[in-house]
């Protein structure tokens, strides 16, 4: 079974990641143009992991339910768990249902 992280969208996660990079590299500047690069590149460590993938928000369709949006955009399939990463809550995790 497969784990998808659904995470924000790049440009907010890349704002996180710079915002706390400010504060081990002190006089650096992290501009929005690297932001969503940061979030790339830290996204691509966590998906070399066997089974796990990473869908950031702007890469599902507005309108759609988010199970059928991993199912048909990124191959999500019953049994594999979900955990959004949701800003300013806690992380929802949960399975993906038999298909309809």
């Amino acid at each position: 079974m497969a784990t998808f992280y659904v995470l924000p969208p790049r440009p907010f996660l890349g704002r996180c990641y710079a915002t706390y990079l400010q504060t081990l590299f002190p006089g650096l500047t992290w501009d929005d143009a690297v932001c969503p690069d940061l979030a790339d590149h830290l996204s691509s460590i966590a998906a070399d992991r066997k089974d796990v993938y990473i869908v950031h928000r702007e890469e599902l369709p507005e309108d759609e339910d988010l199970a059928r949006g991993l199912a048909d955009g990124f191959g999500a399939e019953p049994g594999d768990e979900v955990i959004e990463v949701r800003p300013g809550r806690d992380a929802h995790r949960w399975r993906l249902g038999r298909a309809a």
